[in-house]
């Protein structure tokens, strides 16, 4: 089988020769696969040399016709060879795949974007809800957790509705009891929790909103924030130098797009890596000792020591502010080079699938993601610039940032219904 791409003005052609059958087929899924990791989500397969197609095939051009329908994209049989046409009838699929053939693939916007480009990266803004702030709350007092102090009588039971979100030390349990043994990092949006225990299962669980049922999280600490987000941010980095674009340059994007000192964000994008920091145990089992006492530390907390979750989705939740006060200031770090400000973000690697172009719906993106697929890990994102050893930071090819400006209140715990 021989396979020649040939990229058109408007989609992605990839010419075939030969027999697409179980012996070939693994190869003709890697390379449609590998255009649409690259961003192509409207594919002509051209099968004027393709002289047979077995069941095998079959399930390969089903597989990836479904994927791209998922994500208002659409894959092509065009030109087929007379044998090749008649299976695909007979299978039931050529309606899907060849009637439109002739009819080049179109992309309507969903609205009107502003465009602009940055280091070689492209940026589209899309306005969600102009003059919208979110108000943000912090949870508890992470400054226990290098004491050891922290236990699981400090932890709040916090709701998450569509209307908001968040990220922490967390998880889910009817009782307290149920989470002293499982406080691990959090995040949640769009109606959804994802938390990471630390009981010894490594295997993230997760909570959707079902009607009347909603997200509950046992919080330790954190920060929560309500609203709607101003703006929905995408961004393409392939054309960029290196390809990819750091957390950093995104979100000192993101605050200059909005201009404002300190935003929200929840952020659904393929990623190239993920630099970051799990719990291996539960903080609530500490009894006063510290987590920080080497070497004592590497029982407590596991770092990526290389690039990980290449080309993989990550759902990440976070908040930023250039000049964080004394309240917020404990919560945030710096965040890497590319901005002066700092922040506090989580991630939930997820496998690979593509995700739609254009505007898009933050509780529609989340619910979809999570109802085919299960998160990989948990990470409280971290940049590791140390002249040698350092990974670096996270970084991302392409996705979506829905972003809005920030208002930090007061410590004031929140009532289970509001959240």
């Amino acid at each position: 089988m021989e396979i020649t791409p040939q990229p058109r003005e408007d989609r992605h052609e990839l010419q075939l020769k030969g027999r697409l059958d179980a012996n070939w087929a693994e190869y003709v899924g890697n390379a449609i696969e590998s255009a649409i990791r690259a961003g192509q989500h409207h594919l002509d397969l051209e099968f004027s040399q393709v002289d047979y197609i077995s069941s095998a095939g079959i399930r390969v051009l089903l597989k990836y016709y479904k994927q791209l329908k998922a994500v208002r994209g659409k894959m092509r049989v065009v030109q087929p060879t007379e044998s090749v046409l008649a299976v695909l009838h007979l299978s039931g699929i050529a309606g899907m795949l060849v009637a439109a053939a002739q009819t080049p693939p179109t992309v309507k916007p969903a609205s009107a974007a502003r465009r602009w480009e940055r280091n070689g990266i492209t940026f589209e803004s899309y306005e969600q809800n102009t003059g919208a702030i979110l108000e943000a709350r912090l949870l508890g007092h992470p400054e226990k957790f290098a004491t050891g102090q922290l236990s699981a009588a400090d932890s709040e039971r916090l709701r998450f509705d569509a209307g908001s979100f968040g990220l922490g030390l967390g998880a889910f349990g009817d009782e307290l009891s149920d989470s002293h043994e499982r406080f691990g990092e959090f995040l949640a949006a769009g109606g959804a929790a994802v938390a990471q225990p630390t009981d010894g299962s490594s295997v993230p669980d997760f909570q959707l909103t079902e009607r009347q049922l909603m997200p509950e999280v046992n919080v330790l600490y954190g920060l929560t924030a309500r609203g709607d987000f101003a703006r929905l941010l995408r961004f393409e980095a392939a054309a960029g130098e290196r390809g990819v674009i750091a957390l950093a340059e995104l979100v000192e994007t993101a605050l200059q797009d909005i201009d404002s000192a300190a935003a929200g964000f929840v952020i659904v994008a393929e990623s190239a890596s993920l630099v970051g920091a799990a719990l291996r145990q539960s903080p609530a089992r500490a009894n006063g000792h510290s987590p920080w006492s080497f070497p004592g530390v590497r029982d407590w907390l596991s770092f990526t020591t290389e690039r990980t979750d290449e080309r993989n989705v990550a759902l990440i939740v976070g908040f930023a502010e250039k000049q964080p006060s004394s309240g917020p200031a404990e919560f945030f770090r710096p965040i890497g080079p590319g901005t002066q400000a700092q922040g506090h973000f989580h991630a939930a690697a997820f496998p690979y699938r593509p995700l739609p172009k254009g505007n898009l719906k933050l509780q529609e993106t989340i619910a979809s993601l999570l109802g085919t697929e299960s998160a990989r890990t948990v990470l409280h994102l971290l940049a590791d610039e140390r002249q040698f050893e350092g990974v670096g930071q996270t970084d991302l090819m392409r996705g979506a940032c829905w972003v809005g400006p920030l208002r930090i209140l007061d410590r004031a715990p929140l009532p289970l219904t509001t959240l």
